[in-house]
């Protein structure tokens, strides 16, 4: 039996830690760390598996803090387990540059899992990781912490449905069930029976009615939750936000730093030196050189039983190889149609992929196998998400933390349900590949509701992202060769109308961003007298414009983010500029004044119709560009 006195120690030093951090830094969250440090405690001292020394062991427990505000609490911990976190890097909390930032970022190294910010998506992450140690074999558990707030947030019912659905008997969510929000108790504006929710999706429920003080509770109801067999399971814990502090239970403690009188005020509460800071006593160093001991035991007895995961960079190599034959033929295809054709290849090719849609599978083109993840079976390859875009999307990231790829699509105007995650992915660089199908006002009848008009623009703005809008087979398997190279998330942008094979399209070529696709015959002329740029569906059209108007230059540039890293040489080549540009591409035009002199777009919403009768509107024929060059009178006609 442990000295319980100690156990308190260490949890008071914790506490201790995290507000120190926070009147260091003059800012951030003390009012978390101080309710939910014993559970902290517990989970990682008593429950999970683990090795500091091998942050990356892949059989280890993982660990994510969906409420990432509290985080000065986790960096504490980590301090103390002996994880790449110096007296010095606490000290650090919040400034520029430091290992301990403001809200968690994704560093496995460091024991950050993840990165959490926007409330919720932790625990659609802690979904996704649950699914991948499934796919792998792997006998792991996935602990998510999270507050209120995120189980307010939409994406917290989408992933937990799911997760229910799948019989996740792998994940835990511990619930620090507080009441308190930024504005107030919980009761103005949560009042719902949260337990019969979780109840109704299919979790088992847990309750820990004294979570401040009853560490020995918490050790029984999560090894119950670690020992579940068919479901996951929530974890509700009574805390008291900023407990031990004069603002205890108040939302005054969830933001800012205590100040110095509460804080010598709190130290005194909990038993400890009001007058030192950052100060760890010996025998809490002591009892975790023995806890590291412990579990580099564990690591080492089980380490050799571990599943060890093939290298999937070979896979990724030869399934790149592989595609590089999907070109052009005598069939035309719409590009959504290419994808499926490529990502069949793909999927049989890569042990390490999960194919998934927003229940549109059959319009996204995505369905790559009709063998489907079950409850009953995680060795398969594809997995029905249901209508839940926002979760999928913050799924997707979860499951690429454990190098597979996840390939999620929909229809390119939901990508604002999914936004954060598309950030998220962005912003930790996750290999997640969106595939985002109808991508413009000519899907037709569907009308202005479902035509995509600001999204590229959006997805352009996304720093790490990269968006590929490709024009046919050839494109479309460059496409997906970059994809799989690249160490970040992509956007595939595919279109639901046929679009025509072009001769001169180059999978090589478009690795540079963009390319001239088509050269006017320039005799003794350098450059041509105009330049057309253009993506997708737009460059056929451009091409088409090409033939009526002899002296123009055509170039595709299905990737602006790409060509924004090519040398300035290569870019004065494909763009100079003493030549006049046009872009042209069926949506917003704000974006392209960086390349281009003139742009020709859609710059309002879309509207229902056959999409010959669309493209007459929008002046999207080949007759209505060449009246427009010809008004603007930049080439000799």
């Amino acid at each position: 039996m442990e000295n319980n006195d100690l156990q308190f120690k260490i949890i008071n030093t914790l506490r201790s830690l995290s507000v120190d951090m926070v009147e260091k830094a003059n800012s951030g969250h003390p009012g978390m760390p101080l309710g939910c440090a014993p559970i902290m405690f517990v989970l990682w001292a008593k429950i999970m598996n683990f090795n500091p020394e091998d942050p990356l062991w892949m059989n280890r427990d993982r660990f994510i803090l969906s409420n990432g505000h509290g985080c000065a609490l986790l960096y504490s911990m980590l301090h103390l387990l002996g994880y790449n976190y110096s007296m010095d890097d606490l000290k650090s909390f919040r400034q520029i540059h430091s290992k301990t930032p403001g809200h968690p970022e994704y560093d496995q190294s460091l024991g950050i899992e993840i990165s959490t910010g926007p409330l919720g998506q932790g625990i659609a992450n802690g979904v996704g990781m649950a699914i991948a140690s499934k796919k792998l074999g792997i006998d792991n558990s996935i602990f998510v912490m999270c507050g209120d707030g995120c189980l307010m947030e939409g994406v917290s019912y989408e992933s937990a449905s799911l997760a229910g659905h799948l019989s996740l008997n792998n994940l835990v969510l511990i619930y620090d069930d507080n009441g308190i929000t930024i504005d107030g108790k919980t009761d103005i504006t949560f009042t719902e029976n949260t337990k019969q929710r979780f109840l109704a999706l299919g979790w088992n429920v847990l309750e820990i009615e004294n979570g401040d003080e009853n560490i020995d509770d918490m050790q029984e109801k999560l090894l119950e939750s670690k020992q579940s067999s068919a479901k996951p399971t929530i974890i509700f814990v009574k805390t008291t936000i900023g407990y031990g502090s004069v603002l205890s239970g108040k939302s005054a403690c969830h933001g800012a730093p205590l100040g110095t009188e509460k804080t010598q005020l709190l130290k005194e509460f909990l038993g400890l030196n009001k007058e030192k800071s950052f100060f760890i006593a010996d025998d809490v160093k002591c009892y975790f050189e023995k806890l590291k001991e412990e579990k580099k035991n564990f690591y080492n007895t089980h380490c050799k039983k571990a599943l060890h995961v093939e290298n999937f960079d070979t896979f990724i190599k030869n399934a790149i190889d592989e595609i590089k034959n999907i070109k052009n033929g005598e069939k035309d295809y719409a590009t959504r149609d290419s994808s499926s054709i490529v990502l069949k290849h793909i999927t049989n090719l890569l042990p390490n992929i999960i194919v998934g849609s927003a229940d549109l599978a059959e319009s996204n083109k995505t369905l790559v196998s009709h063998s489907y993840i079950t409850k009953n079976d995680f060795t398969q390859k594809y997995l029905n998400y249901g209508i839940r875009e926002h979760a999928m999307c913050s799924i997707a990231n979860g499951i690429s933390t454990y190098n597979i790829i996840p390939v999620v699509s929909t229809f390119l105007v939901f990508i604002t349900y999914c936004l954060a995650p598309i950030r998220m992915a962005a912003l930790s660089k996750h290999r997640t590949i969106f595939v985002l199908t109808h991508d413009s006002v000519f899907l037709g009848e569907d009308g202005p509701t479902h035509q995509p008009v600001e999204s590229l623009t959006i997805l352009r703005s996304i720093p790490n992202l990269l968006t590929i809008r490709p024009c046919d087979v050839t494109e479309v398997s460059g496409a997906y060769q970059i994809a799989l190279d690249y160490n970040g998330p992509t956007a595939l942008i595919f279109s639901r109308q046929v679009l025509p094979n072009i001769l001169n399209s180059d999978m090589n070529k478009m690795q540079k961003g963009a390319y001239i696709i088509h050269e006017p015959n320039l005799e003794d002329k350098k450059v041509p007298d105009l330049i057309i740029v253009a993506t997708g569906s737009e460059v056929s059209l451009a091409l088409e414009v090409a033939k009526k108007i002899g002296d123009i230059r055509v170039v595709s540039m299905p990737c602006c983010e790409l060509f924004n890293l090519q040398t300035q040489e290569y870019k004065n080549e494909i763009l100079p500029n003493n030549v006049k540009k046009i872009s042209l591409e069926a949506g917003l035009t704000l974006a392209w004044y960086k390349y281009v002199d003139y742009t020709y777009g859609i710059n309002t919403f879309g509207e229902s119709g056959k999409i010959g009768d669309i493209k007459k509107h929008f002046k999207f024929t080949d007759e209505d560009i060449v009246a427009y060059i010809k008004g603007l009178k930049l080439i000799g006609l």
